[in-house]
């Protein structure tokens, strides 16, 4: 959603800078940044007088001009078709840049001198329309700054809106929290409408066969327009609300849909084929032309308005192509209507669409906006089309939708949010908000329905704090409000996670927890899915059950944008089948390329050891120091280079190389080591208390060992062994080196131990040591027919 920051000073009296205007509006909720329409300069282009226009012999479209600025004139070689003497246009001076870095230079164009360019709107960068140049209104002053006059360097809001705030899909609607942050009152455009002494009614009825569907439609008749392009203050508008100009019938549903958030749509109405409009299920197999000129096969998932016989338009989607207005309309049929969002939703997703009716209609319009929107279109097609309104609106609204009542306690907003925010301040940001509010000892709100997701209490809570600010709430422990208690213990966990991580030089990503469903099935194969009722994509079917997923969509994303070098890590949820469905949380690590070459050594390939590396440091700073590493197979990894990873008896997670298969599946075409760790297990096994020892006072006494055991030993045995045999006195044993050749045998292989003995009581003596090392090395001849290998 983006809007023109002077639409909303014409809503609003404030005097915030744009920039000012998107900090307040982040701050209250609706994430705003501020953009231009125009990212070029537009230095050095003025309005221009056309004084002059002559063919250029040998030519058979170039055309001589003498362009005007008001101080000085220019000759301009022109190719557009509709040059004309007498014109205001845009003209860019020599030294202007336009779109694409174009520089305006003095040239010569069949032996004519050019000083300038006569520029189309697509120069400006305004839209792609390069039909012809850009003519301007009469009065239009030579030489004023085409920036100024057209309003062109106005800055835009771009707002990124969250599902629950369909009340911002306007101009109006961004004034209204405007207005309410700065103390004001919106100033809503008034609706002059005239209309003639015959009856709307006479030329249209309307039937809804499903008023669930479609609670209410609304049409009126607006004849004798004359179609033509718009004024400029509706076309500029639209262009700076990321909106086409066509013309000027639809561009004032357009204008009227960014004003009040509500769509329209216009028939042309000697082509709509009947005097009745019929809102009903398609039927299965149905074929209908959308205004792309696209046939759809639909089912009765899709809503349809019809003319009681064929579908003339997609409900709440798209058009029809055989009753779109054209240059030839002289009549047209009006419509407003409200559609149920998740009807509205089934529809496009059949049709394969989004448009900015049906971003609206899925958010959720406002079914009482309907009449409004429907006088203001018709009002202005009057002005700019030259239309005579007939008198009435038709209006089917079966079963009215009436604004929702809930009690808010004022006592309860401070005691859940640890405020002191005054019962007066309360009122006065809910009734700027334009919610109606008696107080009655408890607070009795009337929610207008342009709000469709506050029905209970702790909604409204919700409102009054982000106009007041979040900043008024206190964090600190002495808050007695129930939800600012001090930081709970998986947030601090997950902080320590990635305060290590990044640490560790790993870059976070985000799991959003959907997931394509195709590509999930080669993840996580037959385990269950939780499908997604109302998915927000074709391709965002399912919730994610596996981390492994979202690890392998990151990196092909780098991959695809070659950034081919990767340590990262996420931390998110999946979920699994069940009522409710259950959620469990994961540490996901992907390692892929190659380590940076260094001044000290040259940089390796990413593999096993930096994933059991981050593993070994991650446990070690939860004080987790009996973890055990064992062969094991997983649906993702490859056999023999993947292993399970245990601690305290529980599993933890697991890890190794990345299938090969299912690497491809994903576009990555070289190896990926993965982890995923069970966050609960791990936070859970850190949490336990940690208990210091003084440094040690005696002398340590250290040992190697070295033995030769069969391939199939897992080193994690054979440290599992030494640390039961030794005893307490043993402080800690590694492996510190690994040998594989024809010394030691096929099949065979050689690990030396580097194992450190201390007592905490006195200093041991040698026979006691080597006493202790005898005993490890039978245990190991008799467990693992190992040959101890002397130093």
């Amino acid at each position: 959603m983006q809007v023109p920051y002077s639409w909303i000073q014409e809503l609003v009296d404030f005097d915030w800078s744009p920039e000012e205007l998107a900090d307040r509006l982040t701050l209250s909720g609706a994430e705003a940044e501020v953009s231009t329409l125009v990212t070029g300069s537009l230095d050095n282009i003025v309005v221009g007088l056309v004084t002059e226009a002559e063919p250029i012999e040998n030519s058979d479209h170039l055309i001589r001009t003498i362009v005007d600025d008001g101080r000085e004139k220019y000759p301009v070689v022109c190719g557009a078709p509709n040059v004309a003497a007498g014109q205001k246009v845009v003209l860019a001076r020599v030294g202007a840049v336009l779109k694409g870095e174009f520089k305006i230079k003095k040239a010569k164009l069949r032996g004519v001198e050019s000083a300038g360019m006569i520029c189309a709107e697509d120069e400006l960068g305004l839209s792609d329309d390069h039909s012809g140049i850009m003519v301007l209104d009469s009065e239009a002053p030579p030489g004023a700054p085409i920036g100024e006059y057209l309003g062109i360097d106005d800055k835009i809001l771009k707002l990124d809106l969250t599902p629950n705030r369909p009340d911002l899909m306007s101009a109006i609607g961004v004034a209204r929290d405007v207005a309410c942050l700065s103390g004001k009152r919106i100033k809503r455009p008034s609706v002059n409408l005239l209309e003639t002494s015959e009856a709307a009614a006479g030329y249209i009825k309307i039937g809804i066969d499903d008023p669930g569907a479609c609670p209410r439609y609304a049409a009126r008749i607006i004849r004798n327009v004359k179609i033509g392009p718009s004024p400029w203050w509706i076309r500029r508008k639209l262009m700076l609300s990321g909106i086409r100009p066509i013309s000027n019938v639809v561009d004032i549903t357009n204008l009227v849909m960014m004003e009040t958030g509500h769509p329209l749509h216009a028939f042309d109405y000697d082509l709509f084929g009947s005097k009745e409009v019929l809102v009903r299920r398609a039927r299965d197999g149905e074929k209908f032309t959308t205004l792309d000129g696209n046939e759809h096969e639909l089912n009765p998932d899709v809503l349809l308005i019809t003319n009681g016989r064929k579908p003339v338009a997609c409900a709440g989607v798209m058009g029809g192509l055989d009753s779109e207005v054209t240059a030839k309309t002289a009549t047209i049929l009006l419509e407003a209507a409200y559609f149920e969002p998740r009807t509205t939703r089934r529809s496009r997703q059949k049709l394969g669409l989004v448009t900015e009716s049906s971003i609206r209609f899925e958010k959720g319009a406002d079914p009482n906006m309907v009449p409004i929107a429907l006088d203001r279109a018709a009002a202005l097609m009057a002005e700019y089309a030259g239309g005579e309104v007939l008198s009435g609106r038709v209006d089917c609204y079966p079963e009215k939708i009436v604004p929702a009542l809930v009690r808010l306690r004022p006592e309860r907003v401070n005691t859940l949010l640890g405020t002191d925010i005054s019962r007066e301040r309360m009122i006065e940001i809910l009734t700027g908000l334009e919610f109606g509010v008696e107080d009655k000892g408890e607070l009795m709100v009337t929610v207008p329905t342009f709000t469709g997701d506050i029905t209970r209490e702790v909604d409204l809570i919700e409102e009054i704090v982000r106009i007041e600010g979040y900043a008024v709430v206190p964090d600190t422990e002495e808050n007695k409000g129930p939800l600012f208690t001090p930081q709970p213990s998986d947030n601090r966990f997950r902080d320590e996670i990635r305060r290590l991580m990044t640490g560790l030089g790993f870059d976070e990503l985000y799991a959003p927890g959907l997931a394509d469903e195709k590509l999930l099935e080669k993840v996580s194969g037959s385990t269950p899915r939780v499908r997604v009722l109302n998915p927000i994509a074709d391709d965002l079917t399912v919730m994610e059950n596996d981390l492994v997923y979202s690890l392998l969509r990151t990196v092909s994303h780098n991959l695809a944008h070659r950034n081919i070098n990767l340590k990262i890590f996420g931390i998110g949820r999946i979920y699994l089948p069940g009522e409710p469905p259950v959620e469990k949380e994961q540490i996901g690590l992907a390692v892929t390329g190659r380590e940076a070459d260094r001044w000290y050594r040259k940089g390796r390939a990413l593999d096993y050891y930096d994933i059991k590396g981050v593993i070994d440091t991650v446990l070690d700073s939860q004080r987790l120091s009996d973890a055990s590493y064992t062969a094991a197979e997983h649906r993702c990894l490859q056999p023999e280079r993947s292993f399970g990873v245990a601690c305290s008896g529980e599993t933890i997670g697991h890890a190794g190389l990345i299938r090969p298969e299912l690497a491809r599946a994903f576009d990555i075409k070289q190896t990926v080591y993965a982890a995923v760790l069970d966050f609960e297990v791990l936070m859970k096994l850190g949490a336990a208390e940690w208990f210091f020892r003084p440094l040690p006072r005696f002398p340590a006494a250290p040992r190697d060992l070295a033995v030769v055991v069969d391939e199939k030993v897992g080193t994690s045995e054979i440290l599992s062994l030494i640390k039961k045999t030794a005893g307490p006195l043993l402080e800690s044993v590694e492996l510190f080196d690994l040998f594989r050749g024809s010394q030691v045998g096929e099949g065979r292989k050689s690990l030396a131990f580097a194992m450190v003995f201390r007592s905490e009581k006195r200093s041991l003596e040698s026979d006691e040591v080597a006493e202790i090392h005898k005993s490890i090395s039978s245990a190991l001849k008799n467990n693992f027919n190992a040959e101890i290998r002397e130093a």
